[in-house]
């Protein structure tokens, strides 16, 4: 998994990240994890679904966003793996009735620059269609940040309360 996303896994500061996150949502009863030797096989756990803290997005939409830089018409150049993180943030920060945020706002909690999350938001918006963005201003100058709207590639499965 952690080849798949990206994660350097001989890095010993991020693997000791990954496990921590793992331990907090395990002791959150939102995780279980079993270890069978080297091997960590993890699943969601009843309370998390009961929650509604879950949000599946369909494989197809992982395959289309890690296959992003081949594309021969794409207008951003963007990782894949900053790609998905913001559309998962988007996804995650998103309903009906949210504030504007600026790409500095997703840059800061993503701890990326502000020109990586423009160039990952670009591409999801005019050449994936997967979001849809409506800026909001001040006044007719001033633009205080942009609702951001997904559209595309997303199952919500999660049950009802």
């Amino acid at each position: 998994m952690c080849e798949f996303l990206g994660v350097a896994s001989r890095n010993s500061r991020t693997n000791k990240k990954i496990r921590e996150a793992i331990d907090s949502l395990e002791s959150d009863g939102l995780l279980k994890k079993i270890i069978d030797g080297r091997t960590f096989t993890l699943t969601l756990s009843k309370k998390a679904e009961k929650q509604r803290c879950i949000i599946r997005i369909k494989n197809k939409w992982v395959m289309i966003a890690k296959n992003y830089a081949d594309q021969p018409d794409k207008s951003e150049s963007v990782s894949w793996e900053n790609l998905l993180k913001v559309w998962l943030f988007i996804l995650s920060y998103w309903n009906p009735n949210c504030l504007p945020v600026t790409d500095a706002d997703i840059a800061e909690a993503l701890h990326m620059t502000a020109t990586t999350v423009r160039s990952a938001r670009r591409a999801l918006q005019d050449d994936l269609d997967a979001i849809n963005s409506k800026k909001i201003y001040f006044s007719r100058i001033c633009c205080r940040g942009s609702i951001h709207t997904p559209s595309a590639f997303v199952t919500d499965n999660r049950p009802e309360p």
